[in-house]
């Protein structure tokens, strides 16, 4: 301060000196770039305030020199020592601050209960009150030094992702984990007391943006989303008379009030375990079966499985989501290599699945002898097109026992039940599935047809089917009163029912067949 009051006393232009300090200034947080940018800014405006206080003195040097001569209390010393919170990040780059959050989180007994191999990530909540505040700057660079600036770029990035680069960086070092997409969601949620202050603001600067925001039944719960904010509010698009009228430029804070971290929580990585099922019962639906919320038997393939999963992943049964390649009814049996099925796990405590688990998972299943699994094993969220994808491309493998009703089976109804060139039937939606899907006629391919007489039941066949993803089997053979055509009862001639039904194969070599050992598959 007192190099700079003998400036004007060695034939220095003070504004001068000033304007070049600003331009250095400016030129340095081109070059820092916008992690800099909060730093470099309130240097920018300190400046720029130290600059007016040193005209004023050099005007009225009485006001200066009578100030400081009274005593001060201890009131008075300590509050010299305390410093307003930066008006750019409102306290968010405190360093010291930020260097406490990695040892927090290693210690949090909430990020303890996960082992998760593949890392951490990051989700940090932060009041949109800071991009008023970068808005604000932004005029005011814009005004100070336009040919460096431009009202449609932003001189900087964005806060949160120059946030994210100090805090992964001390994460990673003091976690021993890298940053990964499949990791450990780490939730820091920052609050501020006079953001909705602050933000009433806008309604005056832009009432239009506002008027349709409330008479959207989508957006008017919230006052402004980040989304919105980034939309109506920027130099190129406000009016910046109007904004300065209504919020300061650049914008000013206290000591007293800054941003405040909330209570940190974790969420675990949500994985995907694959394997094939069999279903041995023919009173076992796929999944709970519900019909105006009452049960209609006990038990499932999905709880079956479900209960011998999710105690390794640390979550609760419910909390796994049950798909698979198609769906077979209560009353028919799922056989051969099995149905493949994928389980996707929320919030996963861990995310390794070790060989003797699996195995273990495997031959718990085993004992239940109504279901048993295989080939378990963890997938990514991209492999599940396969089980998701294509549906109606897959062929299936089904045998079936069929009695006719009005007279025994002939060689030549046999004969005509061994089919070798696919052929398309049209299904309208069966009556029995009529409750819950929609009435259509949908067309289906039955690739290959064979049949053989049964030598024990002059009324029974087993017939071999090979036909398209999708198709209603029994309909296939008794016609669902000519809902199904062409159906078996239309080949042969004659009234002919399924007594029993397999599923014996699944066209889709997917997950990976790990050929374990099969205790407990049998």
């Amino acid at each position: 301060l007192f190099l700079l009051l003998l400036l004007p006393l060695a034939g220095f232009d003070l504004s001068q000196y000033f304007r070049h300090l600003h331009i250095y200034l400016i030129e340095q947080l081109a070059k820092l770039g916008g992690l800099i940018h909060f730093r470099l800014t309130n240097l920018l405006v300190g400046v720029y305030r130290l600059q007016q206080q040193l005209e004023i003195f050099l005007q009225h040097p009485d006001r200066f020199l009578l100030r400081g001569l009274e005593p001060e209390d201890d009131h008075q010393k300590a509050k010299k020592i305390r410093e307003n919170v930066c008006i750019a990040c409102l306290g968010l780059f405190d360093l010291d601050r930020i260097a406490t959050l990695a040892c927090e989180v290693k210690k949090n007994e909430g990020y303890q209960q996960y082992q998760c191999e593949a890392g951490f990530l990051t989700s940090i909540s932060l009041p949109i009150v800071l991009h008023l505040r970068q808005l604000a700057l932004w005029l005011d660079v814009l005004d100070r030094f336009p040919q460096v600036f431009s009202a449609t770029s932003a001189p900087d990035i964005a806060v949160k992702d120059a946030l994210k680069m100090i805090i992964i960086d001390q994460l990673e070092q003091t976690l021993g984990k890298p940053f990964s997409v499949d990791g450990v969601m780490i939730n820091v949620p920052y609050s501020y007391a006079n953001e909705q202050e602050e933000l009433q603001t806008l309604e005056l600067v832009s009432p239009g943006v506002f008027a349709s925001r409330k008479t959207n039944k989508h957006t008017k719960k919230e006052f402004i989303s980040r989304n919105a904010f980034e939309k109506h509010f920027t130099p190129d698009v406000i009016n910046k008379d109007r904004f300065r009228k209504h919020y300061s430029v650049p914008p000013v804070s206290t000591e007293e009030v800054g941003l405040v971290r909330g209570e940190l929580s974790f969420t675990g990585p949500t994985i995907f375990l694959a394997g094939r099922y069999n279903k041995f019962s023919r009173e076992l639906s796929q999944t709970p079966w519900m019909i105006d919320g009452k049960r209609k038997m006990e038990g499932s393939v999905q709880e079956t499985i479900a209960a011998s999963i999710a105690p390794h992943f640390g979550v609760s049964e419910e909390q796994l989501i049950f798909s698979s390649s198609g769906r077979e009814d209560v009353d028919v049996r799922c056989l051969g290599e099995g149905r493949p099925f994928v389980l996707e796990i929320i919030d996963a405590k861990t995310d390794q699945l070790p060989e003797e688990v699996a195995i273990r998972m495997e031959q718990q299943v085993g004992t239940s002898k109504t279901v048993a699994i295989r080939d378990v094993q963890l997938v990514k969220r991209e492999d599940l097109v396969h089980i998701r994808g294509g549906e109606e491309d897959k062929r299936k493998f089904y045998r079936a026992l069929c009695v006719t009703t009005n007279e025994p089976v002939t060689e030549a109804m046999v004969h005509k039940l061994r089919i070798d060139e696919p052929f398309v039937m049209q299904q309208v939606t069966p009556l029995r599935v009529l409750h819950r899907r929609t009435l259509l006629a949908r067309p289906r391919t039955v690739y290959s047809v064979r049949a053989y007489a049964c030598r024990e039941n002059p009324y029974a066949m087993v017939v071999d089917i090979v036909s398209q993803a999708g198709t209603y089997i029994k309909e296939l053979v008794h016609s669902d009163f000519g809902r199904t055509g062409p159906s078996f009862r239309s080949i042969i001639g004659t009234a002919i029912d399924i007594h029993a039904l397999d599923v014996m194969a699944i066209d889709l070599d997917w997950p990976k067949k790990l050929r374990r050992a099969e205790e407990g598959v049998n």
